[in-house]
């Protein structure tokens, strides 16, 4: 492992991150769901990287994260490879989201706010994606 209070400073603001989303989800806050639902996914990856290395200072790091597994691969179980698999792509899909969440979308009638972009769907999404991650997170990083 490469640094574990690095890892646990990432995963606790990952816990944090989720909570917040739990809670302004549970309010109708969506806008503000999806975006602590982003930084959670973004921030469980992050844990899982700086087992290894130091995580690139990007919203997707889904490329470091993959190629860590596969140099790794050997000191992950088979069951939880596949769930890091699941989390480098949830990082890929919900990385967008962090400006999107904040600025809104450019589409073709023009600019859709933020409000109008983050969607129950969405953050119901996002939310189900932060969850996962971050359980994975932590029960990848609490086994090495």
């Amino acid at each position: 492992m490469k640094n574990s209070l690095e890892t646990q400073r990432w995963l606790k603001d990952a816990e944090a991150c989720l909570s917040t989303a739990q809670t302004v989800f549970s309010l109708g806050d969506y806008r503000a769901a999806v975006q602590n639902a982003q930084l959670c996914i973004e921030l469980s990856a992050k844990a899982v990287i700086a087992c290894f290395a130091e995580p690139v200072w990007r919203h997707d790091p889904s490329k470091q994260l993959l190629k860590l597994i596969e140099e790794h691969g050997s000191e992950i179980e088979e069951g939880l490879s596949e769930r890091l698999h699941g989390l480098a792509n949830d990082v890929q899909e919900a990385a967008p989201w962090h400006g999107w969440s904040v600025y809104g979308r450019l589409e073709p009638k023009g600019w859709m706010p933020a409000v109008d972009l983050c969607t129950e769907e969405t953050a119901r999404d996002l939310l189900k994606k932060a969850t996962q991650g971050f359980q994975t997170a932590s029960e990848f990083c609490s086994k090495l």
